[in-house]
């Protein structure tokens, strides 16, 4: 279930990105202009995610990245990548991680037929969690950089494992 909170700030972007992925189905661009579409949609996927954290969905966190981040006085749940380089200087311990690549969600949104139809696939798509620089280079090495068609088994692969999720903020 969408929280309305979340369903709240998704509402903004819910127009233009229906908008933008019916354009790449319905309109004739050239490569070049297809590209930036694209592009465009995935940044409003990241720009929405940076406004919905922490205020209407909390980052998962891992174990490892709770405890590292316990040892200096940070809740991960309540931080964003803007604010990162406040306690993590050159982003050298932590990762903010998309747990489905923006590139699947990009791909969802696609399968929309409606503007009422992109707020639950957000929803159920848009998923950060904080893990270490180590935690992520495994994900890497075992293939699940840009493709990760089950983010639950990846990061089981992995050796990944998350804390329990906080219920979100502004839930029915």
């Amino acid at each position: 279930m969408v929280s309305t909170r979340f369903a709240y700030v998704c509402l903004p972007f819910a127009q233009g990105l229906f908008d933008k992925s019916r354009a790449l189905k319905d309109f004739d661009f050239n490569k070049h202009q297809r590209a930036r579409l694209r592009e465009s949609i995935s940044v409003d996927v990241r720009k929405l995610c940076d406004m919905l954290i922490p205020d209407a969905r909390y980052p998962q966190v891992s174990v490892a990245a709770s405890e590292r981040a316990a040892a200096i006085g940070v809740d991960l749940r309540q931080e964003t990548w803007h604010s990162q380089t406040r306690f993590d200087r050159g982003r050298a311990v932590f990762h903010y991680e998309h747990m489905n690549p923006v590139s699947q969600i990009v791909k969802a949104l696609a399968t929309a037929d409606s503007v009422a139809a992109i707020v639950p696939i957000l929803s159920d798509g848009l998923r950060l969690a904080w893990i270490t620089k180590v935690e992520d280079a495994r994900l890497t090495t075992l293939g699940y950089r840009y493709k990760r068609p089950d983010s639950g088994a990846a990061y089981a692969e992995a050796g990944i494992v998350l804390l329990p999720l906080l219920q979100e903020p502004g839930s029915d």
